[in-house]
């Protein structure tokens, strides 16, 4: 089960919680996590807001396309509570790079949700080429099963 938390702080008002809720659930049957509550928040923001965090959090002064936030909750496991973090989405980064790429917005933001969930679950494709190409193979595996449902 997926305890979604969804804030839109964009003013568009073109994505629902369900088209998140969906990527999300695709990606923890995937992970083999759909018998557990996976808690996670996931938040599209301004650039504005994107450039606060990262600068805040990651020391980079420069809005980027996600960010992740892990928590470091545990006891909850005997419940089968997996509490997760919380994911940022930049809506104008994800468009501009759809743009660039020439694929439809969807798309874009399900890679964006799929790669904060990860990052989420300790990958972490900056430590090492290697982890790079787990990340990015398994974020691709995932994508690809959405893409089918």
């Amino acid at each position: 089960m997926l305890d979604l938390v969804y804030e839109n702080r964009t003013g568009d008002t073109s994505w629902s919680e369900d088209f998140f809720r969906r990527v999300i659930n695709s990606a923890c049957v995937h992970l083999n996590l759909d018998n557990r509550t996976v808690e996670i928040g996931l938040y599209l923001v301004t650039p504005e807001r994107s450039r606060e965090l990262n600068k805040q959090h990651r020391q980079k002064d420069k809005s980027t396309d996600v960010l992740s936030f892990p928590l470091d909750e545990h006891g909850f496991e005997k419940y089968d509570i997996l509490p997760l973090g919380d994911i940022f989405i930049c809506l104008k980064i994800a468009q501009r790079q759809a743009d660039e790429i020439n694929i439809p917005l969807d798309q874009e933001l399900a890679r964006l949700v799929v790669h904060g969930l990860l990052h989420l679950l300790g990958y972490d494709h900056e430590k090492s080429p290697e982890d790079e190409h787990k990340m990015v193979e398994l974020q691709e595996e995932i994508l690809a099963t959405i893409s089918k449902s």
